[in-house]
């Protein structure tokens, strides 16, 4: 055996996955992976986004957040006089890591108010039990007084339960190095391991109209829990639904759904604390491009424009 010829080629191979390696990380970070936002664990609401972040994205987006946690508002006026509105939300009001900060339509609404502020509380996978412990204890997470909340409702948000951050893919600490590469592993770890394992551990039996009266019952329970936790809210609160994409290109499939989100809006606009409801689907169905979304809910720049648009006048903010 050629020990020498076997040394070399070794060390070529090896030279070769580390090369390989590097220009994986490199190229990881040039399209803005490596720095994840960073969310603490908080046993009231779930989790919430690590304040004083500062990193930029995808697509060179800046993403950031204040020293109370809230997704920043560059067109903050620091203003004590200025109107303060909170919006609290899952991953739609968030905006996502290929938003900027001024791109997200909460920061859009603000733009044009010389005596307003936006906080953003959208965070990633809440639900509406994330949410409405949030609201009923705001003043544990934030020295402001909000003038109104404005709670953003995702269907699909009232099926889940309070949401904990061991059961999601999101970074507690940063990433070790290679950065990139690793948030690339656990990228597709939460997306196709996690998933499959979970359907072979879970093997649902149950009969599709028994799980269709339990998926009703548990949106139902949801609104109920809901309604509890803003008779908690030290403001007024509006709620306005964000429509998925499926409502906007197949009504005749989705109409009972639309109609059953008009029946929990009447019903938690009895509230005392809740001031206005808004399903935006009325407001959007008329003004609806295919380019107002990245996925079946998450909305691009152009979605969140026109997103802010329809929530001022929707809400008469």
């Amino acid at each position: 055996m050629n020990f020498k010829r076997f040394g070399t080629s070794t060390l070529l191979f090896l030279a070769s996955i580390s090369f390989g390696i590097i220009i994986c990380e490199l190229a990881g970070r040039f399209i803005g992976l490596g720095n994840p936002l960073i969310y603490k664990s908080d046993s009231l609401v779930g989790y919430r986004l690590r304040p004083n972040q500062s990193n930029k994205r995808f697509q060179n987006a800046m993403v950031s957040t204040d020293s109370e946690g809230f997704r920043i508002d560059p067109f903050n006026k620091n203003d004590l006089s200025s109107d303060v509105f909170v919006f609290v939300g899952d991953s739609v009001t968030y905006g996502g890591s290929y938003i900027d900060d001024s791109e997200i339509f909460s920061s859009i609404i603000c733009a044009n108010r010389s005596k307003s502020v936006c906080l953003n509380s959208g965070i990633n996978a809440w639900g509406t039990y994330n949410m409405g412990r949030f609201i009923a204890n705001f003043s544990l997470y934030s020295n402001r007084v909000p003038t109104e909340f404005i709670l953003v409702i995702l269907p699909g948000d009232d099926e889940r339960n309070l949401k904990d951050i061991r059961s999601l893919p999101f970074w507690t600490k940063p990433p070790k190095n290679p950065k990139a590469i690793n948030e690339i592993i656990n990228y597709l770890f939460w997306k196709n391991v996690i998933p499959s394992l979970r359907s072979q551990k879970n093997v649902d039996q149950i009969d599709l109209s028994k799980k269709n009266i339990i998926k009703y019952k548990t949106i139902q329970q949801s609104w109920n829990d809901l309604n509890n936790y803003l008779k908690s809210s030290i403001s007024k609160v509006n709620i306005v639904i964000t429509p998925p994409k499926r409502w906007l290109t197949d009504l005749e499939e989705n109409k009972s759904d639309i109609e059953l989100y008009n029946k929990y809006l009447s019903m938690i606009s009895q509230n005392p604390n809740v001031s206005k409801t808004c399903n935006l689907y009325n407001f959007i169905k008329d003004d609806y491009s295919k380019t107002d979304y990245v996925d079946s809910v998450h909305l691009s720049k152009s979605g969140h424009k026109k997103w802010a648009k329809h929530i001022n006048s929707c809400l008469n903010l």
